[in-house]
């Protein structure tokens, strides 16, 4: 990761990998962007996945009485909120004004550290061409100025800066309510298919088959039901539960995380430049535990005097005497007739 942050100046970066040099490459508008990250394509198909067996499924099975909630609360708020402010999310451009004003879709300048150490110099972006606020970074995978960058989110396939910032927190808070309150129903319908699964079999469709007969089973109602069997409700429920809460439990990391940066009032752009000497510090400590030249309080000096004679010692000597000892740090020093070798152990 390649990030540096001087007065006014901000180094190109993807918060992710180091980027040597920004080449001249067209820039992304918004998440809509060609390629799609595999991200954003796993993202769609946990959405229509959660919808289409938490919807078709699993709140159908619902008593009488619980499923105009099932449906507004979960369905209706929760789902269609989050469907809405992600695709809004998705499809704004965070771009600076500046950029914004300006048709950078085109080839842009390629950046050349051999004249300017920095992308963006005295609030001057030199691939974009133009004047920038204070508080917008060049990112390297959308390669443009993002107003209030905060980071490029892969999940969206966009930047998240000051334009879509909220509506970025909005998609997440969204999905975890709405999973939550699907959770709930799914652990529902897994203890009771046990229990009691007549609690189950309260929609019309049911009343065709015999009461004491609970193999037969109907997902998809009530608009177009489909008949199938209970392993079928079992898996899908199963599969629901431990999908849900590995999802619920990374978007709660996620949304702690930047309730902790606003409470600080921080982006995670500064929180990554604030982290990032704490970080070396302990790469440069891992590196020194490892070395075994580093030299530690508890180890011992020892010295050893090699007495010659009047002639010079020959190096060979002094060579396989040192990898008999296997020596860690050498001093020799050449006073008279005495050649000293100090090892550290």
């Amino acid at each position: 990761m390649n990030i540096c942050k001087p007065p006014n100046k901000t180094a190109p970066e993807n918060l992710g990998e180091a980027v040597p040099e920004v080449q001249a490459q067209r820039a992304r508008r918004n998440g809509w962007s060609w390629p799609p990250h595999p991200f954003q394509i796993i993202a769609w198909l946990l959405y229509l996945f959660f919808a289409v067996v938490g919807f078709g499924i699993l709140v159908p099975l619902l008593p009488l009485h619980w499923l105009p909630a099932g449906y507004i609360v979960s369905f209706g708020v929760c789902f269609i909120y989050h469907l809405v402010v992600h695709l809004t999310a998705v499809s704004i451009d965070p771009a600076d004004t500046n950029v914004r004003k300006k048709n950078y879709l085109g080839p842009l300048a390629t950046f050349s550290r051999n004249q300017h150490a920095h992308v963006i110099e005295n609030r001057h972006c030199h691939v974009c061409d133009v004047d920038v606020s204070a508080k917008s970074k060049h990112c390297g995978t959308c390669n443009k100025c993002v107003c209030g960058f905060d980071h490029h989110c892969k999940w969206l396939n966009n930047c998240v800066g000051k334009r879509n910032y909220w509506l970025f927190l909005n998609s997440v808070l969204s999905a975890i309510l709405g999973l939550g309150l699907l959770l709930l129903v799914a652990f529902y319908v897994f203890v009771e298919f046990f229990i009691n699964p007549m609690m189950l079999r309260s929609d019309q469709q049911f009343e065709g088959t015999s009461s004491n007969h609970t193999d037969v089973w109907f997902v998809f109602l009530p608009a177009a039901p489909v008949e199938t069997q209970a392993p079928a409700i079992l898996v899908s429920a199963g599969i629901f539960i431990l999908l849900s809460l590995m999802t619920v439990f990374l978007l709660g990391h996620l949304l702690t995380f930047h309730i902790y940066l606003m409470w600080n009032k921080l982006t995670t752009y500064e929180y990554i430049l604030q982290q990032r000497p704490q970080q070396e510090a302990k790469e440069v400590d891992k590196q020194l535990e490892s070395c075994p030249s580093q030299v530690r309080p508890s180890q011992v000096l020892v010295v050893f005097s090699i007495h010659f004679s009047k002639k010079q010692p020959h190096l060979s000597t002094v060579s396989s005497l040192l990898q008999f000892c296997e020596l860690q740090t050498l001093e020799a020093v050449a006073r008279d007739k005495t050649f000293e070798i100090l090892w550290w152990s």
